[in-house]
């Protein structure tokens, strides 16, 4: 009865100072309906861009792009783990709490906010980062909580299946490419003023819904609703150029005036102990297993660029060697190193193992540059988020599929054309590179390795990558064995140090993210209730749902 009492009080007096809260509202004070839309779209692109880069970074670990140097063996460090395949609660956490937290909360009340001055395309824009966050991070955990997220009543929100989620998501691009197709009133606010991802072209936006349609389409390449012309006509209104293309620009402030919040994800994330791994170079270098090669090869123009490279005595420089994650380096190793500017040496032999940021910041005239960085981890990057060279690979992959051999090498060609372009190589160098052998010529000799590979570099620091893996089987044949004869990614073998408690079996691989802890720690009824297996380690090895037969 007292706790009545004291409650009814409470009620009393909320009742009474609310008067005087009307009259004292501050118009300048934060509160949910006074930010307009052109003042809620920047925070809201800089976060997704955030959540959505650094699972791709962690997507990276998994694919053997990254691993990384460690001066033990340290079975709590997260990005080593990821290297292992194991993506525990804890690294599963970031994508989730920045979408869910950061983002998607604040997704309806921009949305509101427009409404209320009609401005159509920020509801346009806003409803295709809604569906690509959902779409990404739907593929990325195979479930999540969609219907019931952002009800305010619900605090354990069911878990939705990907394969439901995939078509709000498609719902959702043909709406936002509907709201950036009307006419905006004079009164409305232009896009340009909160747009920092596509500078308020609202032609880029519709592109770039319809190239995220292409790339949901396109992972039901093992399903029997696989539909190759729908996945082509949204090839076809997607990027065709880089200026059309959906592209992050992070910002260097210099040494003396560093800003997290605007530097570049991937600088972020790799830090200084993110390493290339074998894998990654020997796709640069085309050494891998049945790489296209002849009289006339020539060095990919990239690698100058994906690869750090450190000075030699002699002034020249030397790429990265890769991490070969099947040996037994990465149990151990690579270890971190120091450079000893009065001996010019280095602290470790596994310095051949380079840093992936620029080292020194703004080398000093006849100091050694320890590491170029590259071109994905310099402060100031581009984060290439959905970009012609995509559509191009989609394309090539699409009529490969469809017995195109023509039209598939064209495509190829051009997609590796368009990501050499996005990286800034000059015109006559990416034409050279085009007609040596060490690209596939002829129609009749292109694989669809050929296709993938490539897309695996253009794609680089990308969470597709994971995806497009895992719809083709890695390396794997129908058995699920490694298999370099008929396997997509060459090369791409179980890690030595493999988290053997999720992938018991040489037929596992990694097919899903751990659930976030967050869900496990306050929602674990419904959790378990979406899949009893979720807080079981045989979980990650798991298909989603499109990537089953």
């Amino acid at each position: 009865m007292k706790k009545l009492l004291y409650i009814l009080s409470l009620s009393v007096a909320f009742v009474s100072c609310k008067k005087w809260v009307d009259i004292n509202d501050n118009p300048n004070s934060a509160s949910s309906d006074k930010p307009s839309a052109e003042q809620r779209l920047p925070p809201l692109i800089a976060q997704f861009c955030d959540g959505y880069e650094s699972s791709g970074t962690r997507a990276a670990f998994l694919t053997q792009q990254l691993a990384v140097s460690i001066p033990s063996v340290p079975t709590s460090n997260n990005n080593w783990n990821l290297t292992r395949w194991y993506s525990n609660t804890s690294s599963a956490n970031w994508p989730w709490q920045c979408w869910y937290v950061n983002a998607a909360v604040n997704i309806t009340p921009l949305i509101e906010a427009a409404q209320r001055v009609e401005a159509w395309h920020y509801i346009g824009a806003a409803k295709i980062i809604k569906a690509w966050g959902f779409g990404t991070l739907a593929d990325f955990y195979g479930m999540l909580p969609y219907d019931e997220f952002d009800v305010a009543a619900i605090l354990t929100p069911k878990f939705d299946d990907a394969s439901y989620v995939q078509t709000k998501v498609l719902a959702l691009l043909d709406e936002g490419i509907a709201d950036l197709q009307k006419a905006q009133p004079a009164s409305a606010p232009a896009l340009s003023k909160g747009d920092i991802l596509n500078r308020g072209l609202v032609d880029n936006w519709i592109r770039l819904a319809y190239g995220l349609k292409a790339r949901y389409l396109n992972h039901l390449s093992k399903r029997t609703d696989y539909n190759p012309q729908a996945i082509l006509d949204a090839v076809s209104k997607g990027p065709q150029t880089e200026a059309q293309s959906t592209v992050m620009q992070y910002v260097d402030e210099g040494p003396s005036v560093p800003s997290a919040a605007k530097e570049a994800l991937q600088y972020t994330n790799t830090a200084t102990t993110g390493r290339v791994t074998k894998l990654y170079t020997d796709y640069l270098w085309n050494t891998y297993t049945g790489a296209p090669t002849g009289a006339s090869n020539r060095v990919d123009p990239r690698i100058r660029l994906l690869l750090p490279h450190m000075q030699l005595g002699d002034g020249s420089y030397k790429a990265s060697q890769g991490v070969d994650m099947a040996s037994e380096l990465p149990k151990v190793g690579p270890k971190p190193y120091t450079y000893d500017a009065n001996t010019n040496k280095f602290s470790d032999k596994d310095s051949v193992y380079i840093v992936m940021r620029k080292t020194p910041y703004a080398p000093a005239a006849g100091q050694r540059v320890q590491s170029t960085g590259t071109w994905y981890t310099l402060r100031g990057a581009k984060g290439l988020l959905v970009t012609n060279a995509e559509m191009r690979f989609i394309e090539a992959e699409v009529q490969f599929r469809q017995n195109r051999p023509a039209e598939a090498l064209a495509a190829y060609k051009a997609g590796i054309r368009a990501h050499m372009m996005h990286l800034g190589i000059a015109a006559d160098t990416i034409n050279a590179f085009l007609a040596s052998t060490s690209v596939v010529q002829v129609p009749g000799s292109l694989t669809l390795s050929h296709i993938m590979i490539q897309k695996y570099i253009a794609m680089s620091f990308s969470v597709e990558n994971w995806a497009d893996m895992r719809r083709n089987d890695f390396c794997a044949d129908a058995a699920g064995n490694y298999n370099e004869t008929t396997g997509v990614y060459k090369g791409y073998r179980r890690p030595s140090h493999v988290f053997v408690e999720a992938y018991p079996n040489q037929t596992d691989w990694p097919r899903r993210f751990a659930v976030a802890s967050y869900e496990v720690n306050y929602n674990i009824q419904q959790l378990l209730s979406a899949n009893p297996n979720a807080t079981k380690p045989t979980y990650l090895n798991e298909k989603i749902w499109w990537d089953k037969q």
